[in-house]
């Protein structure tokens, strides 16, 4: 049959398990040793303890638990699981402490069970092995997800992330000097159990066990596990390892308690793959010949790297005699890094990105102990900045921007005000316009409607001759045609469809042959067939149909004249229109040398007429001889009415 397990108990006797016997060496030393065959053991024994009576503990592979004492077996009938038992310790209340191969952990304790797995905090239900310290600490070494510590019902965890070399631990020692030793797929690791306090109670980020392998001597580095005891430690100290090639006895006492920390040189930097020559590292040799320190210093003061997007690669290395692959390092750029990075054993520090500014890289290694070494190495690096990049530049490219926020606002403003005064003015325009309407209404059409009920109501009296109410009818008739010619004038002037150049033309010469009808004066008009198409606002066509009315009125009352003449021409620049007539005539000298005298009708129109068109950026003309007849000119710009629209 296969050894499964042994155990050495306390009076010396050494219990040894096979997969179908139980036997018991009394005196193991001995060469010739009698061998004791327990009769009715247990098959598949796989783990085995001894409690404060003596009594013997014996796991199955089947998940029994039996106990032998005086000869006597007794099976744990309140235990039910069917996981493999892998581990059972005796704590020192008494209590028996078991793990299972998938089913976590157990504590047996006044005859009854308490269970304890994952969701209590364990890191794995797979147990490995167990260990309790002298300060009655249970550690737990799980299959696949690192260390676990009971102590006082708190559990503590750690894993690779926290500096453990390897998930599965299958071996826990402990040494004279308080160090843990844990067997696992990848070596064997040693521990202070007083930094892995201080990493439970968050006052360092990791551990950083020292590693045995094959360059240590190891023939395997993969310890065997789930079966218990797997390691022992003798009387004189030395730790016994079962590997999967034979066992690895470790001699802790040359180990020493404290390793001297390892020394850090900043090697290179790489800036987009390609080394900086103005960098050169002093070495503890070269520096003890030129008389300076040799701390791996480089000495050059300040790397200075051109502007732009670039990738740098800080290579480090430890200098120590023992075990320098081991050396664990971590860095730190000053200015970009708000703390340590742990870098491990990666002797290497890449940064993708560096904004402009001002560095100082700074790395640091540590001994077997996790003691960080305070003479650190460092560089001051210095990444210049693009001329858009530097202080001057943004201030004043500030400065641009506030001076464009502030001139955009004003030009907005400024618009706004713009618009505002604009429709202030349409508005002023509008109600101008409105006035002049209702005063047309009144002052014309008001007095002529006036005059027809005056009339129409003498004539309903039925108190005059036939002959006078015929005069009375015929004056009715004329005014309300004259009501029905000023309420067309009226209606043509707020027309806005009416306001071109062209519409304007059209009305006045219509208007002109219509008004001089039955009166013996012949209207000859001379009106170009197409006009320019300039736009006219209804002010401009009221102000010019009331100049030209007036000059028609003139030739109709003081003229005499036979025949009158009305003529339009267009030019580049400016709209005339030209009235003229064969009448008597006037010394127009006269009048223009005394243009306030209200001396005759005839005066005070032409004076109307010229302030007509200056009101509308037009110039008035009157060219008259006594028995000459007269010519009137209405000269207007054309750049006027766009710029009055």
């Amino acid at each position: 049959s296969q050894i499964t397990t042994l155990l050495v108990t306390r009076d010396g006797f050494c219990w040894v398990a096979t997969t179908n016997s139980l036997l018991l060496y009394k005196d193991p030393i001995a060469a010739a040793d009698e061998v004791k065959v327990i009769k009715s053991a247990k098959p598949n024994i796989i783990s085995l303890a001894e409690d404060r009576k003596g009594a013997l503990w014996m796991g199955t592979r089947e998940g029994k638990i039996w106990q032998l004492h005086e000869d006597k077996w007794l099976a744990q009938t309140n235990f039910s699981q069917t996981n493999a038992i892998t581990a059972i310790v005796p704590d020192t209340d008494g209590s028996m402490w078991v793990g299972t191969d998938g089913n976590g952990l157990y504590r047996l304790k006044n005859g009854s069970f308490h269970h304890l797995d994952k969701s209590e905090g364990l890191l794995s239900d797979v147990i490995r092995t167990l260990y309790l310290d002298g300060q009655g600490t249970l550690w737990i070494g799980t299959g696949d997800e690192g260390l676990s510590r009971w102590h006082n019902g708190r559990i503590d965890n750690f894993t690779p992330r926290e500096g453990l070399p390897e998930k599965n631990i299958s071996q826990i020692l402990e040494d004279d000097a308080g160090r843990l030793w844990l067997g696992s797929s990848r070596g064997i690791a040693c521990v202070n159990k007083h930094r892995l306090d201080e990493l439970a109670a968050g006052q360092i980020p990791a551990v950083y066990p020292q590693l045995f392998g094959r360059a240590e001597g190891m023939l395997s580095e993969e310890c065997t596990g789930g079966f218990y005891p797997a390691g022992l430690k003798t009387k004189s100290g030395l730790l016994w390892f079962s590997t999967l090639k034979g066992v690895v006895v470790v001699d802790p006492r040359v180990q020493p308690a404290t390793t001297l920390m390892p020394n850090t040189v900043l090697e290179e930097v790489l800036v987009d793959g390609v080394p900086d020559p103005m960098l050169h590292v002093s070495s503890p040799k070269t520096a003890r010949r030129s008389g300076q320190p040799g701390n791996g210093v480089s000495q050059l003061e300040t790397l200075r790297i051109t502007p732009g997007k670039h990738r740098v690669e800080f290579r480090y290395t430890g200098l120590s005699f023992d075990a320098p692959e081991l050396i664990r390092f971590r860095y730190r750029l000053e200015g970009l890094d708000t703390d340590w990075v742990e870098a491990g054993t990666w002797r290497t520090a890449f940064y993708s990105y560096l904004p402009p500014g001002d560095y100082r890289f700074r790395v640091a290694a540590c001994n077997s102990d996790g003691v960080w070494n305070e003479n650190e190495s460092g560089l001051e690096l210095t990444v210049l900045r693009h001329f858009w990049q530097t202080w001057w530049f943004i201030t004043w490219a500030g400065l641009s921007l506030m001076v464009s926020v502030v001139g955009t606002v004003r030009i907005v403003e400024k618009r706004k005000l713009h618009r505002r005064l604009k429709r202030l003015e349409q508005e002023r325009v509008l109600e101008r316009e409105r006035t002049r309407i209702a005063q047309d209404l009144h002052d014309e059409m008001g007095a002529k409607l006036c005059r027809i009920s005056f009339l129409s109501e003498h004539a309903r009296r039925g108190e005059l001759p036939p002959e006078e109410l015929q005069d009375q009818i015929t004056s009715i008739s004329d005014a309300s045609r004259e009501v029905l010619h000023s309420l067309d004038e009226i209606v043509w002037a707020v027309n806005p469809q009416n306001d071109t150049l062209e519409h304007a033309a059209s009305y006045i010469g219509q208007y002109a042959q219509e008004y001089f009808q039955m009166t013996g004066i012949q209207c000859e008009l001379d009106i170009p067939t197409q006009l320019p198409a300039y736009p006219l606002s209804s002010q401009m066509r009221h102000h010019l149909f009331l100049a030209t009315h007036e000059a028609l009125t003139n030739i109709l009352k003081h003229s005499g004249a036979t025949r009158a003449k009305i003529s339009m021409i267009s030019g580049n620049a400016t709209f005339e229109i030209s009235i003229a007539d064969n009448g008597k005539g006037f010394n127009s000298s006269a009048i223009e040398s005394k243009p306030e005298s209200p001396a005759t009708a005839s005066g005070n129109g032409l004076n109307n007429m010229c302030q007509r068109l200056a009101d509308i950026g037009g110039r008035c003309r009157i060219e008259s001889a006594l028995g000459q007849g007269t010519n009137i000119r209405f000269v207007i710009p054309l750049n006027f009415f766009a710029k009055d629209v």
